[in-house]
């Protein structure tokens, strides 16, 4: 990625998790965005949506989709990239250039 490559506001395809405890299908509030930023998602009707993981975590890392990139780019390679652009200079050196949180959407059909 080059410098000019750089955009402040991107899309992301973010991860869904499935959980038991999550609601169903496309009446998942999870599922919804989760499809939104993947056309490539079919909703399946019977498996639970649980959570929508925004972050660069090993087991559900989103991706960068930017109409100018060929190609989709991790999100922890566009902070890697553009960190001070992305983290700030204090986050940037207190978190060493990663991103210091995981951001998620719960979609709650029942506790456990």
């Amino acid at each position: 990625m080059e410098s000019s490559d750089f955009r402040p506001v991107v899309r992301l395809r973010c991860a869904a998790q499935n959980y038991a405890w999550g609601k169903l299908g496309s009446n998942s509030q999870v599922a919804q965005l989760a499809a939104s930023g993947a056309s490539d998602l079919t909703v399946n009707e019977s498996q639970p949506y649980s959570e929508l993981w925004m972050g660069t975590h090993p087991k559900g890392p989103s991706q960068v989709i930017a109409e100018h990139l060929s190609s989709e780019v991790s999100l922890a390679a566009w902070v890697e990239t553009f960190q001070e652009r992305v983290l700030g200079a204090q986050i940037h050196e207190q978190f060493k250039g990663q991103l210091p949180f995981l951001f998620k959407v719960l979609s709650i059909r029942k506790a456990q």
